[in-house]
């Protein structure tokens, strides 16, 4: 859709009167009152240099004092819509203010902590899990072939001297997933917090790469010693291995956004390019290295000291409370503290954590394969449930923990039961390891001899547990009619084309009653209307805006194109009911992932029409045309498609 730029000696063409920007929150709000106030805006987003507008009634908007706000360079229209460039080094503060200014945050108390914890980690780990599930099943696989038992006392490998290249092949590659994670994890949890992704990588590299640098190699002015690690100012810092490790990289993640923000703020121009990357990556290191670090490490160790207490000292009972935090552990990170105490158990005689951690992999397995019982064919959670069973299996739980059972939250409660409930029949008949091994169902073969059955007979008791109390939970649900987060049909992948939101029939956009829809002011546009109340995201993408009564959800896609999904017309004016949302701002979703339930009765019975309009607001950037075809659509229906050339419609 052709952009119309308006004359610069008009107002509306206007330039900034020059001055120093002012404070995002002063400056957003002088927008909205040149905008002609909270309620003449409809909708408001933005792009890497505008803020894109659209007034209910554009008479009511003071062009003059718009172009005369500091730090607007310049005003535009197109179609219905007000772009007010920025700059690319304070849009993304404005319009956070911005939206903070149209749509305070409601007063309701907070969300429990421990929901807030899980769901931050569900974000953190939820882009990774391709890289989980690849790196666990090289990892199972690798432990199979190279694990002593197949063979008698012999592994695979050592029956077949041929396969020792590829399987320490297939070995490296699935252990670099694990061994690098906080690299992985500080480029994911950055971006989640507000801070830059690179940095969070850089800091994740630094805290693996931290035992093997020298004073040559890496920093001149940090001494390593053999005995301390690193002197820094006279402080003595230890040269802690972080391979593996969530809980510190997450933590200092989290400072780090901090700290690009706060330099953010006070920094401008070239300067704030230059020095704000510097600054954020000096002042988190000296924090994460001195403090945070070790500091999480220490009680990391801690937790597992006290579980080997609890262990050894409460009998049966210590089982129980074992087998009941060793998954949650594992979802921290913590339980790295337990192989040290591990090796140490097998050199005197046994381990007690190596069947219990077993039963837990197992625990969440069966779980995980509840749910791809549970969930519909060509549903993506289903996809990813059948890809994360098998490695959880074989031992390695991370892929099933946080892309199916953490992620529903109450699968992983009930694999937790069960695994407590295994490990309380393993103190009571005393299994214990005597060696390292696979933690899963070939676990055996690390088992003391004359304790292989009574492993076998609990692994089944946790598998028994966790897949049928997960698979009850499942049915619940269904006859409530809450299909489970994610059991949406999978589509392609391809960022050129916009997917159907909804089943439902193909409507005219032009027979649209509202003008501004039907006209496709706002950009390119898709309408259907809906057969189900089941709205789900039409591509790949981040939710980066949810309108304030539920019925509006921006999607931003990896390639930067920015969709708006609207349930209904004026049902802003229901003020969210009927609607229940089901993802939050800054939620990675694929498209065909559930953003939004409706009850379609109650928008029917307002007196509104239902119709989802799916629309590219960036379409003077993006050229995207129609999709030929009419009638019925489904969920994953190709409903628009970008041109070959970005000038071209």
């Amino acid at each position: 859709m052709p952009t119309r730029t308006l004359d610069l000696t008009t107002p509306w063409g206007g330039v900034a009167r020059g001055g120093v920007p002012m404070d995002a929150v002063s400056m957003a709000d002088a927008i909205r009152r040149a905008l002609g106030g909270t309620e003449n805006i409809a909708a408001a987003t933005h792009c890497a240099t505008r803020l894109r507008v659209t007034p209910r009634e554009l008479e009511r908007v003071d062009a003059t004092a718009l172009a005369a706000v500091p730090g607007v360079l310049a005003t535009q229209i197109v179609g219905a819509q007000v772009q007010i460039v920025v700059g690319p080094g304070h849009v993304d503060d404005v319009a956070a203010a911005l939206d903070r200014v149209l749509a305070p945050p409601p007063a309701a108390s907070p969300r429990p902590l421990p929901t807030r914890v899980i769901g931050v980690l569900v974000d953190v780990f939820t882009p990774l899990l391709p890289a989980f599930v690849a790196g666990g099943l090289l990892t199972a696989l690798h432990n199979v072939l190279a694990g002593p038992g197949a063979f008698g006392d012999l592994a695979v490998v050592d029956a077949v001297p041929w396969l020792r290249g590829p399987v320490a092949l297939v070995g490296l590659l699935g252990a670099a997933v694990f061994a690098l994670l906080p690299v992985l994890l500080g480029f994911s949890a950055a971006g989640r917090f507000g801070g830059s992704p690179y940095l969070g990588a850089a800091m994740g590299a630094a805290l693996v790469a931290a035992p093997g640098l020298t004073a040559d190699s890496a920093l001149p002015a940090i001494h390593l010693t053999p005995e301390t690690g690193w002197v820094i100012g006279g402080i003595d810092v230890l040269s802690i291995d972080y391979q593996g490790t969530v809980v510190p990289i997450i933590a200092i993640c989290v400072v780090l956004a901090r700290l690009e923000r706060f330099f953010g703020r006070r920094l401008r121009g070239s300067a704030r390019l230059l020095l704000v990357p510097l600054l954020t990556l000096l002042t988190t290191g000296l924090l994460a290295f001195l403090v945070l670090g070790p500091a999480l490490r220490f009680a990391g160790d801690a937790a597992a000291a006290a579980m080997e207490w609890l262990y050894t000292s409460a009998g049966v009972l210590g089982g129980t409370v074992v087998g009941a935090v060793y998954s949650p552990l594992v979802v921290t990170g913590l339980h790295q503290g337990l192989i040290a105490i591990e090796l140490g158990l097998l050199s005197t005689g046994g381990s007690f954590i190596f069947p219990i951690a077993a039963a837990a992999n197992v625990a969440q397995a069966a779980a995980t394969l509840a749910v791809w019982v549970s969930t519909r064919r060509g549903s993506r959670l289903r996809a990813l449930a059948a890809t994360a069973t098998a490695p959880a299996a074989l031992g390695i739980a991370e892929p099933a923990m946080f892309g199916v059972t953490l992620r529903l939250r109450v699968p992983f409660v009930i694999a937790v039961g069960s695994t407590a409930v295994a490990a309380t029949l393993l103190a009571a008949f005393r299994v214990q390891a005597v060696t390292l091994g696979a933690a899963g169902v070939f676990g055996f073969a690390s088992i003391a001899p004359g304790r292989v059955l009574p492993f076998l007979t609990c692994l089944g008791v946790a598998v028994v547990l966790s897949f049928t109390g997960t698979l009850l939970w499942a049915r619940w649900r269904r006859r409530r009619g809450r299909p489970l987060e994610g059991d949406t049909a999978t589509t392609s992948r391809d960022d050129s084309v916009v997917h159907s939101p909804v089943s439902g029939s193909r409507v005219e956009v032009a027979s649209l009653a509202d003008p501004t829809f039907a006209a496709s002011a706002l950009g390119p546009t898709s309408a259907v209307a809906p057969a189900s109340g089941l709205v789900a995201a039409p591509a790949d993408g981040t939710v980066s805006a949810i309108a304030a009564a539920s019925h509006a959800y921006g999607v931003t896609t990896d390639d930067g194109t920015e969709l708006l999904v609207h349930v209904g017309i004026d049902t802003v004016r229901l003020d969210g009911r009927g609607f229940r949302r089901l993802v939050r701002v800054g939620d990675r979703v694929a498209a065909g992932d559930a953003l939004v339930h409706v009850d379609l009765a109650a928008v029917a019975a307002a007196g509104l029409d239902p119709v989802v309009l799916t629309i590219v607001t960036n379409a003077d950037e993006r050229a995207f045309v129609a999709v030929d075809g009419a009638g019925e659509v489904s969920v994953g229906t190709p409903v628009m498609r970008r041109t070959r050339f970005g000038d071209e419609i």
